[in-house]
């Protein structure tokens, strides 16, 4: 099983953060923890049935290569989005 993928960001406003959880939500994120000043979103992997089909009919190999990629991906991928100190601005995700 992969390591979850963990991505930080860092925002200025409360208002900065409901914008990058409407952009995360319509990612397929789903919120895992909200605070004043704080979010953890999270987005399980799922398994592409249309593409492991095309891959079988097309070839068996590019279906193989999904699959590696597919069982080395993380399981779970989150992003934790927080809300700066007054005074530092910081970087745009």
């Amino acid at each position: 099983m992969a390591q979850p993928r963990v991505q930080r960001f860092t925002v200025s406003t409360g208002q900065a953060l409901e914008e990058a959880m409407v952009t995360y939500l319509a990612k397929g994120f789903v919120v895992a923890n909200k605070t004043a000043v704080s979010l953890t979103m999270q987005k399980k992997k799922e398994f592409k049935v249309v593409w492991a089909i095309v891959g079988f009919l097309l070839c068996l190999l590019p279906l193989l290569v999904y699959l590696i990629i597919y069982a080395t991906q993380p399981d779970v991928e989150i992003v934790e989005i927080v809300v700066a100190p007054t005074g530092l601005v910081p970087p745009r995700f």
